[in-house]
């Protein structure tokens, strides 16, 4: 913990001002690189300053990065805090840390969340617990996720915590075994008047806007997110996620964007829709669907969170449902590519070997000083394989992947790519 307090205080005064630029000019390649692809040079043009502390997000990244002259308004306030653009960074747990969200936001997204966070573990000040919920000014606005079962624990852990976020979510959707056996997660859809009284009891007690993050139910003979949500906002709640499967679901089978619809035309509180949101027309569609305010990118921005960036342009480019079905402007067609001549990828842009190496190597620098360079670069093993999936001829290095130890060594296995790509 204090290797963290320690370099946070160095990365807040500035001494990572070098790398601050380096993610700014890795985002703006990207940029120019996307751009080239679907050929729209012309239409947009790339910002060159090194200001990292304005933020890339729209809609300032659509009147400064970007010339287009019809930009919709995709922003609303989650209780006093704005969020800027329809795109938000879900908290996935042992991924969603301080690097992870810092280059979500640099890549666009408008909105972040720490990993989940255990309320027992706040409540008796789990160093472990307390070190998830550090937050940088560079990743806000930034949410505090929490579970629990027990609305005392619950408030406290919220109230210790408060100050350190923008908002604080309630997780009421989980559906990972062990957090349903201590009775968080989404185990609570099954008793809504448990539901309705941590929830009475947090949000009288915190000034913070407090959210929360659902299912549809606990199973397909259990859907009551409906009823869920209406408590949720008579309590005052100022937001709700919800996953569009059952806690049963897991993470297969089809996702309920019908339900989502359905919910958002009865409360007035603002909706995010989740849930296999995968490519950044689905995003849009989804979005247009279910009349949501926001949708939320989960697994799909695993060692990809170049991602944001291409959904924000869906969303941007194709201001209107007719614009983007109905489309057929040919300089929009993208470049004969395996990964990018369906359709239904559109703007699902995949960034060249030399581009990603770049990514790689300033991702893992970033984890180095929040964590140091020995547990940084064992949790780095799992984001090579995401970050260099689909490059021709990685299965022959992959083994490589899960045997740095090292920063150098690191470096030496990405630079090696050269050979098989």
């Amino acid at each position: 913990m204090g290797f963290f307090i320690k370099n946070v205080v160095n990365f807040n005064n500035n001494l990572l001002s070098n790398d601050l630029k380096s993610l700014k000019k890795l985002v703006i390649d990207y940029q120019s690189e996307f751009l080239n692809f679907y050929k729209l040079n012309k239409e947009f043009k790339t910002r060159t300053d090194n200001n990292f502390s304005g933020a890339i997000n729209p809609p300032e990244i659509f009147k400064d990065f970007l010339n287009i002259y019809h930009i919709p308004d995709y922003s609303f306030r989650i209780g006093s805090v704005v969020i800027k653009n329809p795109v938000i960074c879900a908290p996935l747990a042992g991924i969603s840390d301080n690097t992870y969200r810092i280059f979500a936001k640099a890549f666009g997204s408008s909105l972040s969340f720490t990993e989940m966070i255990s309320s027992y573990g706040v409540y008796f000040n789990s160093s472990e617990s307390i070190l998830l919920s550090n937050i940088t000014d560079f990743e806000r606005p930034c949410g505090i996720q929490i579970f629990g079962s027990e609305p005392a624990v619950i408030l406290e852990s919220a109230q210790k915590l408060e100050d350190k976020a923008d908002m604080i979510d309630l997780n009421m959707g989980c559906p990972v075994p062990k957090v349903l056996k201590s009775k968080s997660g989404g185990f609570l859809l099954q008793d809504e008047n448990r539901v309705e009284k941590i929830i009475s009891e947090v949000i009288s007690k915190i000034k913070k806007p407090l959210t929360i993050k659902v299912r549809t139910g606990w199973d397909k003979n259990n859907i009551n997110v409906e009823r869920i949500a209406k408590i949720a906002e008579s309590l005052g709640v100022s937001a709700v996620t919800i996953h569009g499967r059952t806690v049963k679901q897991g993470f297969s089978g089809d996702v309920n964007y019908e339900v989502i619809k359905e919910v958002k035309k009865k409360i007035k509180i603002p909706v995010i829709v989740s849930g296999d949101i995968d490519t950044p027309l689905k995003a849009k569609r989804v979005l247009d669907f279910t009349g949501c305010d926001a949708v939320m990118i989960g697994r799909a921005a695993r060692g990809s969170l170049w991602v944001m960036f291409n959904v924000l342009m869906a969303f941007y480019k194709f201001y209107s449902n007719d614009q983007l079905l109905n489309n057929k402007d040919p300089k929009l067609k993208p470049k004969n590519n395996s990964n990018n001549n369906e359709y239904s990828n559109y703007f699902n842009y995949h960034p060249p070997l030399a581009w990603r190496k770049k990514f790689a190597e300033l991702y893992l620098k970033f984890m180095i000083y929040f964590k140091g360079e020995d547990k940084a670069v064992k949790e780095f093993r799992k984001y090579l394989a995401w970050i260099f999936k689909g490059v021709a001829g990685i299965g022959k290095v992959r083994k490589d992947f899960y045997l740095i130890d090292t920063y150098d060594r690191a470096v030496k296995v990405i630079g090696d790519l050269n050979n098989f790509y």
